[in-house]
């Protein structure tokens, strides 16, 4: 009774909370470093602090903020909140255990802060340098939670690796005529590829048929993209 009262509770939060700041985003930011707050607080009473559980809600919060904030069109903004809230709602209720609903709003979430980080960069027109060390931090956290469940000492050299892949993705990136949007999705692939062959070398279940039908599916999703984005004009 008291996960599905609680998990209610958040999901109603997180719609009031971003409705009520869309206007202001230091209000935004502050109200969802509030409610991450809160939700950790929740879940600690709940799971008895398995860490890296109580992650996820917190990239879950993070990702969602940064795409409303994201959004400009009022409309598509309003679906996008009722959408998240509910999303929220199902993972508070299936939090602590392992699921592939989890697994896939991980990588929703994933996704939606690679996109944030490249919008920031666009928006603001920031140094190269510090979105480079930004993709480092945000990638080297994600794979702590995205390598949760299993206990192995050489977890920590993963963590790095797809760490630092990820950052020289970014600044290759750099030099391409493209959006933020299609530079979030070439490191997000890259990202994928490298979280799932790790993971499923963890627990043995890597092999041949899967290397190769990933990539494949990877290259198409890249194909794509890139054949269908529109590029920036060289300076």
């Amino acid at each position: 009774m008291f996960t599905r009262i609680s998990s209610i509770t958040l999901a109603i939060l997180l719609f009031l909370v971003l409705l009520g700041s869309r206007a202001n985003f230091y209000v935004l930011g502050v109200s969802v470093v509030i409610l991450i707050f809160a939700t950790l607080a929740i879940n600690f009473k709940r799971l008895n602090f398995t860490w890296p559980h109580l992650l996820l809600p917190s990239i879950y919060l993070l990702g969602v903020a940064s795409m409303f904030a994201i959004i400009t069109n009022p409309s598509i903004r309003l679906i996008f909140l009722i959408a998240a809230s509910l999303t929220f709602y199902f993972l508070e209720m299936k939090l602590g255990r392992e699921s592939h609903f989890l697994q896939n709003i991980y990588l929703l979430s994933v996704f939606a802060l690679y996109l944030t980080v490249f919008a920031v960069e666009f928006y603001f027109n920031l140094k190269i340098w510090l979105i480079i060390i930004l993709v480092f931090i945000v990638t080297y956290i994600l794979a702590v939670q995205g390598l949760t469940g299993f206990s192995v000492p050489a977890k920590r050299y993963f963590y790095f690796l797809i760490s630092l892949i990820c950052a020289q993705a970014a600044w290759g990136l750099s030099f391409w005529p493209t959006h933020f949007f299609v530079n979030s999705v070439v490191v997000f692939c890259i990202f994928y590829l490298l979280w799932l062959f790790s993971f499923s070398a963890f627990f043995g279940r890597l092999n041949r048929q899967k290397i190769y039908w990933q990539i494949m599916l990877i290259a198409l999703v890249l194909a794509l993209t890139l054949g269908t984005a529109a590029w920036r004009p060289l300076r």
